[in-house]
């Protein structure tokens, strides 16, 4: 999922919204598998390419509950 300025733009964002050159991308395992550190670098890695990263965080689950707010559309 992106958002930009807390408003998903994909997937099924809206066309008219104001779009800063601010964005989050939020990337989610599969259910029922988890990713790795490694995957994590390795996804950063590839985003790096023509962006400048400013933050990244990991979210995790804590005994089977999620440990994280969901972003708008979700």
């Amino acid at each position: 999922m992106i958002s930009n300025r807390g408003v998903k733009v994909w997937p099924a964002g809206k066309s008219e919204t104001f779009c800063s050159d601010h964005w989050r991308c939020r990337f989610m395992a599969k259910k029922g598998s988890t990713i790795s550190h490694q995957q994590i670098v390795e996804l950063l890695a590839a985003c790096r390419a023509g962006f400048d990263l400013s933050r990244r965080r990991v979210f995790a689950n804590f005994d089977g509950e999620r440990g994280y707010s969901l972003d708008q559309g979700e």
